[in-house]
């Protein structure tokens, strides 16, 4: 049978595109967007990537489980599990406090070179709060795809005949 007709290549390829868009956005493209962008502009790309990039955090680790060539051990299963998790507090959770808040802010429409008033500083206290819940929780799901991808290559390993 064609390799195309089995699962192997469907998770592999899964599991590289999820953790490498979860590494590369998190630690590397992330980064330099805050550093190069105006604080707006970076708002603005980020309202737009965030939604797909956590629902795809969300629900990727379960396509990946769901396409594994080989019996998933538990240790497979929860990393998964909490992977999946992590994107979904952010998608579900804390995606639309974060947004709301930072809508809160721009219709107080203060000029940045001003004393920030006191809504305005409580506004920046509360979306530094669930920012860092989200940084976490983004963290969260990268661990369980990393503690994944070597239950994925000892499940491989498996396969391989001696």
């Amino acid at each position: 049978m064609s390799i195309v007709f089995t699962l192997a290549p469907y998770h592999v390829l899964g599991f590289s595109l999820l953790y490498g868009t979860t590494t590369f956005h998190s630690y590397i493209s992330s980064p330099i967007a805050f550093k190069v962008l105006p604080r707006k502009e970076f708002g603005v790309l980020q309202k737009h990537i965030f939604p797909g990039y956590f629902l795809a955090q969300s629900v990727g680790p379960i396509l990946i489980g769901l396409t594994a060539p080989y019996t998933l051990a538990t240790a497979g299963i929860a990393s998964l599990v909490v992977s999946s998790l992590g994107g979904l507090v952010n998608y579900a959770y804390l995606l639309p406090k974060t947004q709301g808040i930072k809508e809160q802010r721009l219709a107080l429409n203060e000029d940045e070179a001003a004393e920030p008033s006191a809504e305005m500083k409580k506004l920046t206290s509360q979306f530094g709060k669930f920012h860092g819940l989200s940084l976490l929780f983004n963290l969260v799901s990268f661990l369980g795809l990393t503690v994944y991808g070597f239950q994925l290559t000892k499940g491989l390993l498996k396969t391989i005949p001696k």
